[in-house]
């Protein structure tokens, strides 16, 4: 297919926002920066860890600093689809390098609430990533990957690195299927992961990802964690991981 085969394409959506909004067309716009966050909580934690402030003309977007650097923390909801449309806006707003913090389940018995998890790779079960030329297999961008790790190591965070299932159909996690994968190396299973390293690699944007367990499915049955003071507790401990990484010199 050819550019001129889709019938439109994010920057076009962005040029009907700037077109239609009453605010400044320049206001409509990100530092390259951005953390990509799911729900409310993690959008509270990230805003106060980046002394960020709510956009005027976005709620689900805030504006902060790592150091001197600005960063935007972009709500969106969770899932490949959602995700995927979030971050292609994003990336039309000015977006270059974004790291997407959140939460994961774990299918490995060794791995337990609150652990951080950096994946080095996404198995996709989802269909966003098709649309996108994306295989079976999704990675994220190797120096962010790498950036990451040693804002782990230096701050003495234990961390779990091997490759997430990221699958949309939350309610169709089979154990069977989880168990297969986890003798493949997959280690936690999440919502968003393939998409945006797909589409990352599609934009040539870095896209990578630091997630904390909230859940527990190695077992026989499920154990949720997501109120529990270990995996908040991991949550922020991770996300100074995030704030060293947004705040340094990447290339």
């Amino acid at each position: 297919m050819t550019r001129d085969d889709w019938f439109f394409e994010p920057h076009d959506f962005i040029r009907y926002l700037r077109a239609t909004r009453p605010e400044s067309p320049n206001r409509l716009r990100l530092p390259s920066r951005i953390v990509l966050v799911f729900g409310a909580y993690f959008q509270r934690v990230c805003s106060t860890a980046l002394r960020a402030r709510r956009a005027d003309w976005n709620s689900s977007i805030s504006l902060g600093y790592a150091g001197r650097r600005s960063v935007a923390v972009v709500r969106s909801t969770i899932g490949a689809p959602a995700s995927a449309i979030d971050l292609e806006e994003s990336i039309a707003l000015g977006a270059q390098t974004i790291i997407a913090f959140g939460s994961c389940g774990s299918v490995s018995k060794d791995l337990p609430i609150g652990l951080t998890v950096l994946p080095t790779a996404a198995y996709s079960d989802e269909g966003t990533s098709k649309h996108y030329g994306g295989s079976r297999w999704a990675r994220p961008d190797p120096e962010l990957v790498r950036r990451l790790r040693g804002a782990c190591h230096r701050r003495s965070l234990p961390v779990r690195e091997g490759t997430v299932w990221t699958i949309d159909a939350v309610y169709r996690e089979s154990r069977s299927r989880a168990r297969a994968l986890a003798q493949r190396g997959v280690v936690g299973v999440d919502m968003e992961a393939s998409a945006l390293y797909t589409i990352g690699r599609f934009r040539r944007t870095r896209v990578a990802s630091l997630l904390v367990v909230s859940d527990e499915l190695a077992g026989d049955a499920w154990y949720p964690g997501f109120t529990h003071p270990t995996f908040r507790q991991g949550v922020r401990a991770s996300l100074q991981a995030v704030v060293d990484v947004m705040s340094g010199g990447i290339p």
